[in-house]
């Protein structure tokens, strides 16, 4: 009686494969019939009383094409097979040695199947498991159970998966485990092929590569040039930030990277935050688009206050962040909008441009370009350059009005705190403390103080050559921007 069944091991062999199919893409094929050639063994006996096989003892030594198979003893069967016990070696030509404690052969399919301390070795690469499968033509070695793959640096475990000799190719699956050095990888399932270190990602994975965080469902990589392309909420972070989308491609080397549908760009500090359709990334810049139905939209959080600027093209270089098209942000009660924006980071200068409009707690600021600074995303200074123009609401129907060549504001907590109005200043303000009897104050001076308290006008100082009157409003005195 053989110890291993060798219709349970062709069974086992089968289904091996049919699993193995969902995950690799080259084919198999059957063989021609190869038989097995006694070159050696010390005692060759054959006893129908204990079984119908030919015993074999002592040094055996097999050939099985261009195999050598040596073992300490062997059954032939009558069908041809080959069970072989104790100290068993393979060795193919050029460079492929299997060894373990038991195998049998099956001429017919070209396969042995080996079990107990199962250690194969091809070229640099050695693969420790229980259970192997080994087709001699391809020089393809199949397993089922948790093995290890080591190869100089790198050791690999695995469920399952395939090597092929043939192609230098290993495929693998089932909490697939791979360290090089410092770099890790974990994946359900990968392939890689040993000519040139690339990784074909087929589901779920995680890479740590050269101080880069990646995640993918699939993808491909290269481990020596850094290239690769990732797909599947797919993300990229290192020391410049984060990149991710429905795909992206990177050049590590290059410190590059591309990254379409769904995209998010995340700078070092992890404060500011854009998504859009598209973005670019290299060295210590980023480009980020949107489209007619995804804006690009950055998100700045400093000490818990934050901004949100929405536009059509966001792009950052080094400390600046520079948006074109239509330009929108907001912050708290703090808004504005133009046509294109440019931000200083380090010093938190932000220039509008484009007719803008700035919104401070129902003031609209009018100038042919605006020029913030922010703390902490707040205001805390503000000027419009030429033709400088502040409207807000006095009632349901009147706005008072501040005009001028350039005006000044200095923000306290996010509020309107001070105005300064110079070159050609006029002011149009309501007096709403009678409703009944409205009054308007009109002055006309080339430099206007305004002083606010929580956003309403305390006191209005008319500094140089003032002119001004106070008198009854009416219909007429409502005023327009």
């Amino acid at each position: 009686m053989k110890t291993l069944d060798k219709y349970d091991v062709n069974k086992k062999f089968w289904s091996t494969l049919t699993l193995l199919c969902a995950l690799l893409p080259a084919s198999f094929t059957i063989a021609q019939t190869t038989h097995v050639q006694i070159l050696a063994a010390d005692i060759i006996e054959r006893d129908p009383s204990i079984s119908d096989a030919s015993r074999l003892i002592g040094d055996v030594k097999l050939g099985f094409g261009d195999a050598i198979l040596t073992c300490d003893s062997a059954y032939r069967h009558e069908d041809g097979e080959f069970e072989v016990f104790s100290n068993v070696v393979v060795r193919q030509q050029p460079s492929t040695t299997l060894t373990s404690n038991y195998a049998v052969l099956f001429p017919d399919e070209q396969l042995i199947t080996v079990t107990e301390g199962v250690e194969f070795q091809h070229e640099e690469m050695h693969i420790e498991c229980n259970t192997m499968f080994y087709e001699l033509e391809t020089k393809s070695v199949y397993y089922l159970e948790r093995s290890k793959i080591i190869e100089g640096n790198r050791t690999l475990e695995s469920d399952y998966g395939t090597y092929r000799s043939a192609s230098d190719r290993l495929y693998a699956g089932g909490n697939v485990i791979m360290i090089e050095n410092d770099d890790v990888i974990i994946s359900d399932s990968l392939g890689l092929d040993r000519n040139d270190k690339t990784l074909l990602l087929f589901k779920s994975s995680h890479l740590n590569v050269g101080g880069a965080e990646i995640f993918c469902r699939q993808g491909r990589f290269n481990i020596e040039t850094g290239t690769g392309w990732f797909s599947g909420d797919a993300s990229i972070r290192d020391s410049g930030g984060m990149l991710a989308g429905d795909s992206i491609a990177v050049s590590r080397d290059d410190n590059y990277g591309t990254a379409w549908g769904n995209v998010m760009v995340e700078d070092s500090t992890g404060n500011m935050t854009v998504t859009g359709v598209y973005a670019n990334r290299w060295d210590d810049n980023d480009i980020v688009k949107g489209d007619t139905l995804q804006k690009a939209i950055a998100t700045n959080i400093e000490n818990g206050d934050t901004l949100i600027l929405s536009t059509d093209e966001l792009m950052r270089n080094g400390d600046w962040l520079y948006a074109t098209g239509t330009v929108e942000f907001s912050q708290d009660s703090f808004a504005g909008m133009g046509d294109s924006l440019s931000w200083n980071m380090e010093d938190d200068e932000v220039w509008l441009l484009g007719n803008p409009v700035v919104w401070a707690k129902g003031d609209e600021l009018r100038g042919d370009t605006v020029v913030m600074t922010l703390s902490d995303n707040k205001p805390s200074s503000l000027s419009l350059l030429n033709n400088a123009l502040v409207l807000s609401v006095a009632n349901d129907s009147l706005q008072n009005l501040i005009s001028g060549k350039r005006l000044d504001a200095r923000f306290f907590n996010g509020k309107l705190h001070q105005v300064d109005v110079t070159g050609n200043g006029n002011v149009e303000y309501y007096l709403l403390d009678d409703p009944a009897n409205i009054s308007i104050n009109k002055a006309t001076c080339s430099h206007i103080r305004m002083l606010f308290n929580e956003g309403d006008v305390e006191k209005i100082i008319l500094l140089t050559s003032p002119d001004g009157s106070i008198g009854p409003a009416d219909s007429t005195d409502e005023q327009k921007p």
